[in-house]
């Protein structure tokens, strides 16, 4: 009798073991069959970090037409003074980028749209891009830095 017990205790744990195994192919499965899903993340995450972790400058919302305009809405979340964007230096992967030199004065908490116009190459609309984004700036004690993005700029084409 306490051998029959033994091999059902085997056998539940071997079952139970199989319900486990083809539960997480099924998730797996699952998470290739949509690969949007993927995406929507990685812009999700993108956006978190540049709308929270960036400074002096945070980009708000960003807007990359197929025909290669580029639109960013920055704002200064500095409150000691106003800072000067000098230099938008943009880039996909492993190619060069474009530099936007025209410096602006941004106040503490002030928004603005800056606009770079086709410069980049084109994509298709409703395609993923993702660009490398560092700004150059002056402080309000004339000092310069720079704020080099360690994740990419992610978001569909318009």
């Amino acid at each position: 009798m306490l051998n029959n017990m033994r091999g059902q205790g085997a056998t539940e744990y071997l079952v139970l073991l199989a319900v486990v195994l083809i539960i997480a192919l099924v998730s797996i499965a699952l998470l290739g069959f949509f690969p949007g899903l993927a995406s929507d993340a990685k812009i999700t995450q993108s956006n978190s970090y540049w709308q929270g972790d960036a400074r002096p400058f945070h980009i708000i919302e960003h807007a990359y037409s197929a025909a290669g305009t580029l639109n960013l809405i920055l704002q200064n979340v500095e409150s000691t003074g106003t800072y000067t964007l000098t230099a938008i230096n943009v880039s996909f992967t492993n190619t060069t980028g474009y530099s936007y030199t025209t410096a602006t004065s941004f106040a503490p908490g002030e928004t603005k749209n800056i606009s770079i116009i086709a410069v980049l190459p084109a994509g298709t609309s409703g395609s993923l891009y993702e660009l490398n984004v560092n700004l150059s700036y002056t402080s309000p004690n004339s000092l310069s830095g720079k704020f080099v993005g360690s994740k990419p700029l992610i978001g569909r084409y318009n």
